[in-house]
């Protein structure tokens, strides 16, 4: 068969491309997981600094807790990234992919191309 044959899906993937578009998803999990170990180290080594040395002004508790506030958003974030991955390959695995989340019609190839984590069609999007 052809690939144009192989098709399958809301969006005509075929089987390959879903299988790449898995392999990448599951890539991006174990990066996001790595990320957020590293920044969870960052919080801890930065909040254990006030704990240990004394700070001296108030621009010196201001920076640290810029530093633990910048790093508890960037943890939030990869955290918000990292269900969202997941929940992609959960809708993947069911044969979903592809399919809007909100009105059940086609989220458009070119969309998931882009934002391979998309659930929801430009429309519902908006």
């Amino acid at each position: 068969m052809t690939a144009e044959l192989e098709r399958t899906g809301p969006s005509g993937w075929t089987a390959q491309e879903l299988a790449d578009i898995r392999a990448g998803l599951e890539g991006a999990v174990v990066r996001l997981q790595a990320e957020m170990a590293a920044v969870g180290r960052d919080l801890s080594a930065t909040s254990s600094v006030g704990g240990v040395d004394v700070l001296h002004d108030d621009l010196d508790v201001a920076s640290q807790r810029a530093e633990l506030l910048q790093d508890a958003v960037q943890a939030q974030n990869l955290a918000a990234i990292l269900e969202q991955t997941q929940h992609v390959i959960g809708r993947l695995s069911a044969g979903q992919y592809g399919v809007c989340e909100t009105c059940s019609g086609e989220i458009g190839r070119p969309r998931l191309e882009a934002f391979p984590r998309a659930t929801v069609c430009i429309s519902c999007a908006h």
